[in-house]
């Protein structure tokens, strides 16, 4: 059985879609759980911490009202990614965070789900002018934050046991 997933809102743009997690995920959502590029994001994970990740999309949502995405092709519905907001216990506020495969890597994706994301934050969520939390040794990511308007706005020496930098986003205009 398959329940609609009327709680995670659907957006898009010209070449993705950003949506509920599907079943059909799991297998790239492991995969990318396996890669090192996944250290950013909390892996890696194993098949079982990957599908918990997948869960604990809807559960961000459920609790919160607000969440992240899986990002998608247009065309293909392939898993890309994932980007949206993130709240954790001891965190300040919510965080805009992204990750995509090393697929979509260099393609412009990373930038185009996460400002569509941060625009239906700012007028659907009331989630404007948000933080981003960042390794220092993260800089693409960094960069990223820099590319998307977002600037340094303090230095954490010890944040969960690392060093960590927190970007504001700008606040988009009502």
């Amino acid at each position: 059985m398959t329940a609609s997933i009327d709680l995670i809102p659907t957006v898009e743009t010209d070449r993705l879609i950003l949506r509920a997690p599907k079943l059909d995920d799991l297998p790239a959502v492991t995969a990318f759980f396996a890669s090192a590029q996944s250290h950013t994001v909390g892996g890696p994970r194993d098949d079982l911490g990957s599908a918990m990740s997948m869960n604990a999309t809807f559960g961000q949502w459920v609790l919160y009202g607000f969440g992240s995405w899986f990002i998608a092709e247009r065309d293909s519905d392939a898993y890309l990614g994932r980007t949206g907001f993130i709240m954790a216990p001891g965190w300040e506020e919510p965080e805009l965070g992204w990750a995509v495969t090393t697929e979509a890597e260099g393609k412009g994706i990373a930038t185009e789900a996460t400002l569509a994301a941060r625009s239906y934050g700012a007028r659907h969520l009331g989630l404007n002018g948000v933080i981003s939390y960042i390794r220092p040794t993260n800089t693409r990511s960094a960069a990223m934050a820099r590319r998307l308007g977002a600037t340094l706005e303090t230095t954490h020496d010890d944040w969960r046991g690392a060093p960590c930098d927190v970007y504001r986003h700008p606040k988009e205009a009502a």
